[in-house]
């Protein structure tokens, strides 16, 4: 997560002038970046470093030795996306909640703030299992899915992240036909 950070601070930096990322707002006719081109990028190359992070987390989630390295991925990819958070909420929009809760920058604002708070739990219980944890596990998956899906192949500025959503589409639908093969390959030996 580090050097993905540091990849993406360096890639602020240097591309910050370089129009990659639109100053106009998605809908809006009027430029609300001006000024602040190094923290959109900061805040777009964070929720890629994220989303990255989240696919091999999507990878090991569902296989049967999936412990360490699932949570590793899931934990790396929560504290990146809580530095998106803050990168977004302090660096681009300056603290500016009414700005950050009314912007078409932000596309989901409240439930991105739900899921920041119920991923947090699910990492500190990421070394349970079962009953009503397991339940909660998937809703968390499944919402951090359509947020990072719909924010990055749908929603995405750029083709790279769009590539990268679509990578996290693949691998989710790799990760549930696998266990579904490996499930009914179990039932079948019973």
């Amino acid at each position: 997560m580090l050097l993905g950070m540091t990849a993406a601070l360096i890639a602020a930096y240097m591309l910050k002038d370089a129009g990659s990322l639109s100053l106009v707002p998605p809908g809006a006719t009027e430029p609300d970046a001006v000024g602040r081109e190094f923290w959109l990028h900061l805040s777009a190359y964070s929720a890629w470093v994220a989303t990255v992070l989240l696919i091999p987390a999507y990878l090991f989630a569902l296989s049967p030795d999936r412990v360490p390295d699932w949570r590793a991925f899931w934990t790396t990819s929560y504290l990146a996306y809580i530095i998106h958070l803050a990168i977004s909420a302090f660096g681009f929009f300056g603290g500016d909640f009414a700005w950050m809760t009314n912007s078409s920058r932000v596309s989901a604002f409240w439930p991105g703030m739900v899921l920041a708070l119920w991923w947090g739990l699910d990492v500190a219980l990421s070394r349970r299992a079962g009953g009503w944890i397991t339940v909660q596990r998937v809703g968390v998956h499944l919402m951090a899915f359509v947020l990072f899906f719909g924010g990055s192949a749908v929603m995405g500025e750029l083709l790279t992240i769009r590539v990268i959503g679509a990578v996290l589409l693949g691998v989710a639908l790799i990760a549930v036909i696998r266990w579904l093969s490996l499930r009914r390959a179990g039932a079948e030996a019973s």
